[in-house]
């Protein structure tokens, strides 16, 4: 998403994967003294700025030797939170397209809004091994307050601040049925196998 700076000139990057409390976490920073060093408005290379993944950030931004902090979900809720952007696109009857395993690989790799490729990509390809991760399942009370004071070397609160809806009907998803969910369990294996089993 972007680097931020606190008032006492403590650094960091956050790393936005889609639908991991990105919104959230941000108004939190804002309200903590931190302030966001750079727009993550627009795209680059076709991807939005907010949700950069690794190859991007570290070309595009000023992230070397900063601590990088990044939220995880299992994937297949993540892409289940995501997936009301399948029905705006192509109309609520996709449901069927997606649950078969060769549509739903073709319409992930033909996403016409290129800019929001992303919010289907891999979580791998957005972190490295030096990467601190916090789990949304885990929730955002005291004990991520901890975690994030702890990392960035300064004192952290977390606010019960209001969710920012986007500028669409976020419920309108698809069904959990059996078959997409296998299909998302194989486009996502390595990941759930690394931080989900």
């Amino acid at each position: 998403m972007a680097t931020y700076k606190h008032t006492t000139g403590k650094r960091f990057h956050f790393i936005h994967i889609p639908r991991t409390g990105g919104r959230f976490i941000h108004e939190n920073l804002l309200l903590n003294g931190f302030q966001q060093e750079h727009s993550s408005k627009g795209s680059i290379e076709g991807i939005e700025v907010l949700h950069f993944h690794r190859e991007l950030y570290e070309k595009y931004l000023d992230v070397k030797d900063i601590p990088h902090i990044a939220v995880i979900r299992n994937p297949i809720d993540k892409f289940f939170s995501a997936s009301s952007f399948f029905k705006r696109m192509y109309g609520d009857d996709i449901q069927e397209v997606m649950e078969d395993p060769i549509m739903f690989h073709s319409m992930l790799t033909n996403f016409p809004l290129t800019e929001s490729v992303n919010w289907y990509r891999s979580q791998l390809d957005f972190i490295s091994d030096e990467t601190h991760l916090w789990r949304f399942e885990d929730g955002f009370k005291e004990e991520f307050a901890e975690w994030m004071s702890n990392i960035l070397d300064v004192p952290f609160k977390v606010e019960d601040v209001p969710y920012k809806e986007l500028g669409y009907d976020e419920e309108n998803k698809l069904e959990r049925s059996a078959k997409l969910i296998d299909n998302i369990r194989n486009l996502h294996r390595r990941e759930i196998e690394k931080f989900y089993s």
